[in-house]
């Protein structure tokens, strides 16, 4: 039978666990934790547990050892995830777990985290055969995406001041206009009027993917036609325009520039295999 769910004291290295699924899972300590959602974490929490001291009784284990800035880096950076150092105190206790307890706990997850690395590391090379059929049957996984040579023009404006914003819109409005008419010279205008930050080098902001820029530019830059002057943008910043000079349409990759990609993903796919073959090993001994 599982234990009550408020039961004062259990195991501080199921504590743990359970600690750490609660707030995968639900966002919560697991005293907060509705009685299904405790019943899931504390069967999750006891598997993860029980390989864990299967893990660290292993031969491989034995020389594993976290030094001590490592473990401290490693605190440091989940008492970050909360507003301060009191409130990740005040979970360890509603989690039921003692600082030191949490500690040791923590050390001996990153002692399992480097003993997987250590069986992972087992494996460093992937055949050049398998590179090469991954390839040419993932093709449409490796491709160049479409990406817009485009420059670009900020006319701040100031939002507290309706009179300010007016003109900065009707600068660029006007800008919009004269460019329209000679797009040619809008390297000189973006150095005269620009308030970007491309300004001082006519405003290129070289070669752009989609999601690179804010999402209002973003938007309507890829839905422009090469040579093509934006409508004005408007943003908390003020007002854009946008001048796409040239599209560099979507590309397959070639082989030499796929591979070193293709070695990673099969390094890896490897590598998780080595370490559920051993932890199988470590289950179910021969």
């Amino acid at each position: 039978m599982l234990p009550e769910k408020k039961q004062k004291r259990i195991d501080p290295t199921l504590s743990f666990h359970l600690m750490k699924f609660a707030i995968l899972d639900y966002q919560k300590s697991s005293s907060e934790l509705t009685e299904n959602e405790y019943r899931r974490t504390y069967q999750l929490a006891c598997e993860e547990m029980l390989l864990h001291q299967l893990i660290l009784s292993s031969e491989e284990a034995c020389c594993v050892v976290v030094p001590d800035p490592v473990l401290q880096r490693a605190l440091l950076t989940i008492i970050s995830e909360y507003p301060d150092e009191m409130d990740f105190r005040t979970s360890l206790q509603e989690n039921g777990l003692r600082f030191t307890e949490y500690l040791t706990a923590l050390c001996n997850d990153l002692r399992v985290e480097a003993v997987l690395t250590q069986v992972a590391s087992t494996v460093q090379s992937v055949d050049p055969f398998e590179i090469l059929h991954y390839f040419r049957s993932h093709q449409e996984s490796f491709m160049h995406p479409e990406q817009r040579s485009a420059d670009h023009i900020l006319i701040f404006s100031d939002p507290s001041s309706e009179t300010l914003t007016n003109q900065a819109m009707e600068q660029a409005t006007a800008i919009r206009r004269s460019l329209c008419r000679n797009p040619e010279v809008f390297s000189s205008v973006a150095k005269r009027y620009s308030r970007c930050s491309s300004g001082t080098n006519g405003g290129d902001l070289g070669t752009i993917k989609a999601g690179e820029l804010c999402e209002e530019l973003d938007r309507v830059l890829f839905t422009l036609n090469a040579g093509e002057i934006s409508p004005v943008i408007e943003s908390s910043a003020g007002f854009h325009l946008l001048y796409c000079r040239k599209i560099h349409h979507a590309k397959r990759m070639s082989f030499s520039e796929a591979s070193s990609r293709i070695f990673s993903i099969l390094l890896k796919k490897k590598q998780l295999a080595a370490c559920r073959a051993w932890l199988q090993a470590l289950v179910q001994p021969i």
